[in-house]
């Protein structure tokens, strides 16, 4: 028995779009791409979406759309992948790392702790499908990208996150809620913002950054649009196994994630432990059951910067432990995984 940590769903019907639009010849960047920005947009009900190679690369069309440069800080959390932060330095701008909050999402008072006269931008991430309070970033009154790459669908007050803030990216990189191998989408309400964001994918405003301004394909965008046919079973098939978990799992010595139990997507199910996550996630392994910490590396570790201005994100990554949760997971194979995390904990 082997069951990965993460896995996209991808049923016959996606491959017969695929392959449609295969025989068709036109694999490029062309019709179905438009139409893929098109329902994109429709869901997350932001009136400009532009399809891009990846997450990364819709990130830094963000960036350069307001004009972020040499000298700006951009603030962003440690607790994240780096690709964020590799986006934040390919523009030119200075990054600097805020800690978290217990829900492993940056907070008010995090982010207002770092703002100088040369902030230029927040990008607010999502992580795990877990809404950032934007509402209340937005009284900092500075640039907002909300990075959505986990989240797609996640709601804040009722209302889709993505549209808060003065831009959203999107990532569809194979293992995310929603697939098209590898792809992304910035996204905005406002047409001088995605002006800018065309000209520079479409090459009529210069940069050097041209690797990141390739378009997504035909190929990728006939993938998304199948799957976005049911993306609503999507996210009811995780709810329903995080709901398992939250009941399997509940007399364990772990923490369960009880306070976003009714914000999250769960793109990710982190449960806190104090054991070493090293030998869990051996003993787990040995069970054929496949566990990841939160994020591979904290940012600031990465600059060596002093552990204890991030206290939140120290401890949650030390304690965190990301457990198996997606649609394609059987209900046979969710009952290995809470009889070995029973085992285990």
């Amino acid at each position: 028995m082997n069951i990965p940590h993460s896995k996209p769903w991808i049923i016959d019907k996606d491959l017969e779009a695929v392959n449609v639009t295969i025989s068709t010849g036109m694999i490029a960047q062309g019709s179905k791409v438009s139409e893929f920005e098109e329902q994109i947009s429709l869901y997350t009900t932001l009136p400009y979406c532009v399809a891009t190679s990846s997450g990364t690369a819709a990130l830094v069309l963000a960036l350069l759309a307001l004009e972020i440069r040499f000298k700006d800080e951009v603030i962003l959390p440690t607790y994240v992948c780096p690709q964020v932060l590799e986006a934040v330095i390919l523009v030119g701008a200075t990054p600097v790392l805020c800690d978290i909050g217990p829900n492993w999402v940056m907070t008010a008072e995090t982010v207002t702790a770092k703002i100088t006269k040369h902030t230029g931008a927040i990008i607010a991430v999502h992580v795990f499908g877990i809404p950032v309070d934007v509402a209340q970033l937005k009284n900092l009154q500075i640039p907002i990208i909300e990075d959505c790459c986990q989240s797609l669908g996640a709601e804040l007050n009722h209302q889709k996150v993505g549209t808060f803030g003065d831009l959203a990216v999107f990532s569809f990189q194979a293992t995310k809620c929603l697939t098209t191998a590898e792809g992304g989408v910035v996204g905005c309400k406002d047409s001088n913002l995605i002006a800018k964001i065309l000209a520079i994918r479409q090459g009529e405003k210069l940069t050097t950054l041209h690797r990141f301004m390739s378009p997504m394909s035909d190929m990728q965008a006939s993938l998304g649009l199948n799957q976005l046919l049911r993306y609503k079973d999507f996210l009811q098939r995780r709810r329903e196994i995080a709901a398992y978990y939250f009941e399997e799992l509940a007399a364990l010595d772990i923490l369960l994630p009880y306070e976003i139990r009714n914000k999250s997507i769960f793109f990710r199910f982190p449960v806190r432990s104090s054991r070493d996550f090293e030998m869990v996630q051996q003993e787990l392994s040995q069970k054929g059951i496949q566990v990841r910490r939160g994020v591979d590396v904290l940012l600031h570790r990465m600059y060596k910067s002093d552990s204890n201005q991030f206290p939140s994100a120290e401890r949650l990554f030390e304690e965190t432990i990301s457990i198996p949760i997606y649609p394609a997971l059987n209900n046979g194979q969710m009952r290995s995984v809470i009889e070995a995390c029973q085992q285990s904990f």
